[in-house]
């Protein structure tokens, strides 16, 4: 009996030491530009710390697919599987890594919070803290990524999901500036 909870117990440690050795190797690429806990250290680079697994896992499937849309070539290793997919997803959901305060306009994060409630609480709710609809957190998210990529929405490079389409439809690209500062001026995490 005692070497039998003694084999269980060294096979889950090993397993977890396996699984943790692969998470870090496969994120040893990424943390070049998205920092080793998912906080990114380069400029129109997401943060991926705290945000969903199942989006994370959906966004690096597409690019390990190629259908995702990125400026970086060869950013996920079409090589990867859903294990490992999964894997790096929960290890960037569950980083409590903080997120540094960004420089953001005073009159476009007010602004931008009436746009928000018009547009977008819905789906990010509690300021871009929260999912709906299976939404992306929002609150904290580096400003010049997220100005990218509203950019890339508004011109057909990057397609809409679900709802995102009415959210952008006759938004003036102030307005869409606007809601991008609100976000990027939210605290991360639960409020």
């Amino acid at each position: 009996m005692i070497f039998r909870t003694s084999a269980i117990v060294l096979a889950a440690w090993c397993s977890i030491a396996v699984y943790a050795q692969t998470v870090e190797d496969l994120t040893k690429p990424c943390a070049q530009c998205h920092g080793e806990s998912g906080v990114s250290v380069t400029p129109k680079t997401p943060h991926l710390n705290g945000q969903l697994s199942f989006y994370l896992q959906q966004e690096i499937a597409g690019l390990a697919q190629k259908s995702r849309v990125t400026s970086i070539a060869d950013h996920v290793p079409a090589a990867w599987t859903g294990k490992q997919i999964t894997a790096v997803s929960n290890f960037y959901a569950a980083s409590k890594a903080p997120r540094p305060l960004q420089s953001t306009d005073a009159q476009l994060v007010t602004l931008g919070e009436t746009n928000y409630q018009k547009r977008c609480a819905d789906c990010h709710p509690n300021n871009g803290r929260d999912s709906d609809h299976d939404a992306p957190l929002m609150a904290g998210q580096e400003v010049n990524y997220l100005i990218e990529q509203t950019r890339a929405f508004v011109s057909g490079k990057r397609k809409f999901v679900f709802m995102m389409d009415d959210a952008f439809r006759g938004a003036s690209p102030a307005e869409l500036d606007s809601v991008v500062h609100f976000f990027a001026s939210q605290a991360q995490g639960k409020k």
